[in-house]
């Protein structure tokens, strides 16, 4: 093997662990999606099927990569933080790949830093399913930008669309580059006045995308579960993303402080100045399809995250792509037009050297805290080893309290909690106190009424403080957030709550309280 292929690959790894160190299982509880897609993957693991058994509105790629991690690992977290690791280190290859067919080295170097810091910022605690879609996002982009020289164009086409299909089958808004592709060539071949060749490119790679759904379909058909998973990802997704009202402002929310900052802010500007050379191209009819693609690819990717009108942090991981592209694009026109100043070719090689040690410098400062965190792990790991995944205090305290068999709920819907302390949840749809307005059906209200009655947990954990996002089912408690100015009118109220925190009421009792949440217990 090369010396540089060897230096790209520890290059990327080292970008990979950056990206991953909060999402290290040793430093801290996972995030609340996060935390329920290991509980969710545990229950597969132990016979449960998604939708059927237990309620999320994601599609069934990220519950059943959680139980493959989970498999991995022997139960641990760091089954799937492994994948995690694979998964995004080989996203960064294959952008890699992708880069290396249009630009320079240091045009690389810059693209794929700037887009794994960006991810770092918006991955946080990590495990989501816009993660897990890049990959296959990335190997449908290179197959895209490799077709030009494959014979075998219509076999690539069908396997781009299958690519994005198991994108969608984690989250539908994680096909942005699917729609870009699909534009780019429409716009392509019909300006040409090949109607024919659009129309049947089209086809084979809608024709590819509908596989992974088909066969997703028949697995949950077989477990008597098909219309349960076909409702909660696709049907119920559609009136949660009309569920908010908002404006045309909303386009711009990954641009602050829940997105990628400067960075996204880098990427508009590659996007624009790539728009005006677009223009010049397509007055010389010199359009290629490349650029159709990258006309319309960064603005899909601002839609379909912000289409739910929410901002979440992790709803821009599906920007990696675009940013490491885009910058890409821009440092390479950048170095052109100086380098073309620059008569001299010893001060070009000087300016070339110097942005490589730059950004290298840039990556080990960075890198230095957060491998040492690493090396603190590791040494915890040597030295005891039941001690290296992060358990919190609640999650330890219901293990020692309660029987395995005990059920356990959590009234702000942290399943992490119940992941960690190995205790299942009594309800189905274990999101219901999170449910926008429009969303809430008496079916999920209801059933989830029904399920805490039935199944009676022995405890329950209300965290409702630590956030206030919903009231508390301790009167005394919800008093206090209702007293605090502006708080209530921000809080999910469900209209038979009265209902669930009378049963609370009358059936338990508080048994101590751990980092702000209450904890219950049922009454003898």
């Amino acid at each position: 093997m090369k010396i540089k292929n060897i230096l790209v690959y520890v290059f990327l790894f080292l970008l990979t662990a950056l990206v991953l160190d909060l999402a290290n299982p040793f430093f801290d509880k996972p995030a609340r999606d996060g935390g329920f897609f290991l509980y969710a993957g545990q229950q597969i693991l132990d016979g449960k099927i998604p939708y059927r058994d237990f309620w999320d509105s994601k599609g069934p790629g990220i519950f059943y990569i959680n139980a493959l991690g989970l498999l991995l690992g022997n139960g641990s977290r760091w089954g799937v933080w492994f994948v995690e690791f694979i998964f995004i280190f080989c996203a960064f290859l294959i952008l890699y790949k992708i880069l290396s067919k249009q630009w320079d080295s240091n045009s690389i170097l810059f693209g794929i830093t700037l887009a794994s810091l960006g991810l770092r910022d918006v991955l946080g605690y990590g495990n989501y399913t816009e993660e897990y879609s890049l990959l296959f996002n990335a190997i449908g982009l290179l197959l895209f930008l490799s077709i030009e020289d494959n014979p075998k164009k219509l076999r690539s086409y069908f396997v781009i669309g299958a690519l994005f299909g198991l994108s969608f089958t984690f989250r539908a808004n994680n096909i942005g580059g699917l729609f870009g592709i699909l534009l780019a060539i429409f716009l392509f071949f019909t300006l040409k006045r090949n109607f024919i060749e659009a129309t049947k490119t089209i086809f084979i790679i809608l024709a590819g995308f509908t596989l992974p759904l088909l066969l997703w379909t028949l697995y949950f058909a077989l477990q008597g579960a098909a219309g349960d998973m076909i409702y909660a990802s696709l049907i119920f997704n559609f009136a949660y993303s009309s569920a908010k009202d908002r404006s045309v402002l909303f386009l711009f929310e990954g641009f602050g402080k829940y997105g990628m900052g400067w960075i996204s802010w880098l990427t508009l500007l590659a996007w624009i100045v790539l728009l005006i050379r677009a223009v010049y191209n397509f007055k010389d009819n010199k359009l290629s399809l490349l650029e159709y693609f990258l006309v319309f690819w960064f603005p899909i990717e601002v839609l379909l995250s912000n289409l739910s009108g929410r901002n979440f942090g992790h709803y821009y991981i599906s920007w990696t792509l675009t940013v490491a592209v885009y910058c890409g694009f821009l440092f390479a026109n950048l170095q052109s037009f100086v380098l073309k100043k620059v008569h001299s070719i010893k001060i070009a090689e000087r300016i070339n050297n110097m942005v490589i040690f730059l950004v290298a410098t840039f990556i080990l400062v960075t890198l230095l805290p957060i491998m040492l965190r690493y090396g603190n792990t590791l040494k915890v790991f040597l030295s005891q080893s039941d001690s290296i995944v992060y358990n919190d205090p609640i999650s330890l305290y219901i293990k020692q309290n309660t029987e395995p068999n005990h059920q356990v709920l959590t009234w702000y819907s942290d399943l992490g909690i119940n992941f960690m302390a190995e205790r299942i949840s009594p309800v189905k749809y274990v999101y219901y106190p999170l449910f926008y307005e429009g969303t809430l059906t008496d079916e999920i209200e209801l059933g989830y009424i029904q399920d805490l009655k039935t199944n009676q947990p022995e405890m329950i954990i209300d965290c409702s403080r630590q956030i206030d996002a919903i009231p508390s089912m301790h009167n005394e408690t919800r008093k206090e957030q209702f007293a605090t100015p502006g708080l209530r009118g921000g809080m999910y109220i469900q209209p038979r709550y009265g209902e669930i925190f009378d049963f609370v009421k009358d059936n338990y009792h508080i048994e101590t309280t751990i980092d702000k949440c209450i904890i219950f217990r049922i009454n003898p």
